[in-house]
């Protein structure tokens, strides 16, 4: 088995107002992210976790090599309520992604592990 690992931290501040910028949000995340934030008190702590989690798997991704773009990963929580990342390219057979997501009110914080059975 091989596996990489992303983290990023995003400060949530730069992401105040992005709800009022429809076609930024709709690049940065899809219907699915944006339904699950703005349901939440501060939309705007989730859109940054979400966003922290996408760009931790990238950072994953790229260290394997693999070549994987920010709007095809959606993360999502499973019946459980834990994050986890769907990723939105063929061909990703045997590879799983591993995710933790945490925000407080200015910094959002996602760790990514990607693993792949060969």
């Amino acid at each position: 088995m091989e596996m990489w690992i992303g983290v990023d931290c995003e400060e949530v501040a730069r992401f105040e107002g992005i709800l009022k910028d429809v076609p930024l949000l709709k690049k940065l995340f899809t219907q699915r992210e944006i339904t699950y934030c703005t349901k939440k008190a501060n939309p705007t702590q989730h859109l940054a976790a979400r966003f922290a989690g996408k760009e931790a798997v990238l950072k994953a991704f790229h260290s394997a090599g693999w070549k994987i773009s920010l709007n095809e990963i959606e993360i999502v929580n499973d019946e459980k309520g834990l994050p986890i990342a769907n990723l939105l390219q063929d061909g990703m057979v045997g590879v799983e992604v591993k995710l933790s997501l945490s925000h407080s009110k200015t910094i959002a914080v996602a760790f990514a592990v990607v693993t792949r059975t060969v």
